[in-house]
């Protein structure tokens, strides 16, 4: 498959303690729901703030992801964080593979 023909969608807020393990089972339920166009989904705990959740989302086209913007299971994980939370944003767009380096020796 093409990496330029791929897009990604993320979807992110924050989750009280007392609420993380209803929000993970809505979350878990709309992934038992996705369309055949989405390639991979995942829900991560942002290590570095605590309660901060991140759906992501890859799409084999940028029509099979504007469709998911406007299903239902779209609007239930936004609605998951405005009940159980916080929804802070969404972001989306073409998906880059890039390929990062480290040069540890330079010969002169």
């Amino acid at each position: 498959m093409e990496h330029n023909n791929l897009y990604f969608l993320k979807i992110s807020g924050t989750i009280g303690t007392g609420k993380q393990r209803e929000f993970q089972q809505t979350i878990q339920f709309v992934f038992n729901h996705m369309s055949s166009g989405c390639i991979n989904h995942n829900l991560t705990l942002d290590v570095h703030t605590p309660q901060l959740y991140h759906v992501y989302s890859l799409w084999n086209s940028e029509n099979a992801l504007n469709a998911f913007r406007s299903s239902n299971e779209f609007e239930l994980i936004r609605g998951a964080f405005q009940t159980l939370g916080s929804y802070k944003d969404t972001m989306s767009g073409r998906w880059a593979d890039i390929q990062l380096f480290e040069v540890n020796l330079l010969d002169s």
